[in-house]
């Protein structure tokens, strides 16, 4: 009975690890040089990268792009768009992004990173209108250049700006911010549905290769195998990706 137990409670365990989901984290120059190799060991299975801002590159966006790929995580790249007076226009900023990206987009969908803290001269986030034609604009000039919609990042203050949503941001993908873990899903507004979770800032960077003690985490709305799944469904990466296999238990 003992032993009857304890393999019963093995494969519920089992069970529940495989339907966990994927976990990720997201870094730019803030995190210094990161070691990706101690970070996909720690139990990540993708990073975000910041690219650009406005028309200009993050100073750590070439050496994290090529080192996270070495490192065999699954790449995904980010542009924060700046709201700043004299930054360019949307389209302008969404060109830039691609052009940077060139022939290697990654593995996971681009992403246009849609916030603005309100101090430091970067303004509130527009009020609707406003906010609805940045995000369209950006989004279909990234489309133009390289025929991938980027998904949107923002937090549910964000979302709301941007409601009610129209048809053409609805149908597009969501990475939300929302930093509270009592429940197992995010508030995500009106938003249809969300594909990456970041729901923390606080993250133990060391631990997880950053020279920075803090850090986003991220989860991604399946287990690792559907996070696999959906990079290849994507058809952006170089190759067709497998998923690391798991050590059986006995």
């Amino acid at each position: 009975m003992i032993a009857y137990g304890f393999r019963a409670v093995s494969k519920l365990l089992g069970s529940i690890m495989t339907k966990r989901r994927a976990l990720g984290t997201d870094v730019s120059h803030w995190q210094g040089q990161v070691d990706f190799a101690k970070m996909k060991k720690a139990g990540a299975s993708f990073v975000i990268i910041k690219a650009c801002q406005n028309l200009w590159p993050d100073k750590q966006f070439t050496r994290n792009w090529e080192m996270a790929a070495k490192a065999g995580l699954l790449r995904g790249a980010y542009h924060f768009y700046d709201m700043r007076s004299g930054s360019a226009h949307p389209a302008e900023q969404a060109e830039y992004f691609a052009n940077l990206l060139k022939d290697d987009l990654g593995e996971l969908r681009p992403v246009m990173d849609f916030e603005s803290p309100g101090i430091e001269g970067y303004p509130q986030i527009p009020e609707y209108e406003e906010s609805v034609r940045i995000v369209t604009k950006f989004m279909n000039a990234f489309y133009q250049k390289t025929n991938v919609y980027p998904m949107l990042y923002t937090n549910l203050s964000g979302v709301q700006r941007l409601t009610p949503l129209t048809d053409f941001l609805s149908d597009k993908e969501l990475w939300i911010a929302w930093y509270n873990t009592k429940n197992r899903t995010p508030k995500h507004g009106a938003w249809p549905e969300w594909r990456i979770w970041q729901y923390k800032s606080t993250g133990d960077g060391i631990a997880f290769g950053a020279e920075s003690k803090g850090l986003d985490m991220n989860a991604f709305n399946g287990t690792e195998k559907d996070l696999y799944n959906y990079a290849n469904s994507l058809g952006i990466a170089k190759r067709k990706l497998t998923p690391p296999r798991t050590q059986a238990t006995s």
